[in-house]
């Protein structure tokens, strides 16, 4: 434990150092909101280290396994997709550096935290209009969301995916000068979820294609062939997958853990529900008709948030804009809608679900915050429009 609080002490003046260099590069960055959120970060990575210490959680698993030497002794004998590729990471935190379960835990909530910062520099060069949900500062608060920051501050797949998913967003955002950060983000995604990777690629490619531009109609008409037939194929596999008994065949641990949360709290089986009903209760469930324990109350205003946000979607104004969207707004859609149509179906239970869609969440609130800043833009435009009309009369 004393081990696990010197970790933390060196990860938060390294998290502070970071985001004051961070600062430095993208100036447009508010310095004092990134250090505020390092330490909201961490608050609530603390809150899930006591809930994993009563709870069910696959980070002991992970860490027992590397520390006991469970695959071999050599780091590469960890080397894999899936959970091998988060035993791969923690191995040399654990058998190199001698780090505890909590000191490990500590590392991963830092992976989860720099996800944060390629999030907040994505969605801040691509909105320059300030935007507001319910009176507050949109960009803040989409980044403050706790569901997303608890469920990435674990030894786990939550974080590394995580990061993977907003680097590479954020790489595509410039995609001259920021090629190698989409390498790097494209082998974390590709490692961590191999399936999930691929529709993130298709729905970027779909997006980009779909897009208006200079591409000559016969390229972006096989690249959207292509990615259609890519997210067909995906999906099915997906289900063929996830429809046999043994789910283990997708993820070694997804049937343990299933049973686990089921016998916690924090699980209501949701195996056997049609398609629409694991959308939606991947989306917005648990809400407080159904709340699982306190986790599941705390979790239902956040899902409330959502439900009620997401009507935004259906207004015939968001359908005209949608259409005419730059690359990254449509990306970022059909990018979540894939994962999220994904996942919904890997999520047994409503634990699983309240965990894996904290990979997607910002990329449909980005979307959001785009929507809004378009209307802002409309409404002044009109005015000047209308100052204009005024003064020739």
């Amino acid at each position: 434990m004393v081990q696990g609080f010197f970790v933390l002490l060196l990860t938060l003046i390294a998290g502070g150092l970071l985001c004051r260099q961070w600062h430095l590069n993208m100036p447009s960055l508010n310095l004092n909101f990134m250090r505020f959120m390092l330490f909201y970060h961490f608050l609530l990575s603390f809150a899930y280290f006591i809930y994993v210490l009563n709870n069910p959680s696959d980070s002991k698993l992970y860490y027992a396994i590397v520390d006991t030497q469970q695959y071999g002794t050599s780091w590469f004998d960890y080397y894999g997709t899936s959970t091998f590729f988060v035993h791969f990471l923690a191995y040399p935190f654990v058998n190199y550096v001698g780090l505890t379960y909590e000191s490990t835990m500590v590392i991963f909530a830092f992976f989860g935290f720099i996800g944060f910062l390629f999030a907040y520099s994505f969605i801040s060069e691509n909105i320059k209009v300030p935007t507001k949900i319910l009176g507050v500062n949109g960009i803040m608060l989409v980044l403050l969301l706790p569901n997303c920051h608890f469920w990435t501050s674990s030894l786990g797949k939550g974080s590394v995916i995580f990061l993977g998913m907003m680097m590479l967003f954020w790489g595509i955002s410039n995609i001259r000068t920021r090629f190698p950060f989409i390498i790097v983000a494209s082998l974390l995604m590709y490692h961590v979820r191999p399936h999930i990777f691929f529709v993130a690629v298709a729905a970027i490619a779909l997006g980009f294609s779909l897009a208006r531009g200079r591409t000559p109609v016969a390229y972006r008409a096989l690249i959207i062939l292509l990615s259609l037939s890519l997210l067909i194929y995906l999906y099915q596999d997906i289900l063929s997958i996830t429809g046999l008994d043994d789910e283990s065949l997708l993820d070694p641990f997804i049937s343990h853990r299933a049973k686990e949360l089921s016998k916690a709290t924090s699980g209501i089986d949701i195996a056997n529900y049609n398609f629409f009903q694991k959308i939606f209760a991947f989306l917005f469930r648990p809400l407080f008709f159904d709340a699982p324990g306190l986790l599941g109350i705390i979790v239902s205003f956040e899902n409330l948030l959502y439900l009620v946000l997401f009507f935004n979607f259906f207004k015939p104004s968001f359908i005209r804009y949608f259409l005419k969207s730059d690359p990254l707004v449509k990306s970022a859609f059909f990018a979540f809608a894939s994962v999220s149509v994904a996942l919904a179906q890997i999520s047994g239970n409503l634990g699983l679900a309240m965990r894996q869609k904290s990979q997607v969440m910002i990329l449909i609130f980005f979307v959001l915050l785009k929507f809004q800043e378009q209307a802002v833009m409309a409404r002044f435009t009109n005015w000047v429009r209308a100052r204009k009309r005024a003064q020739v009369k």
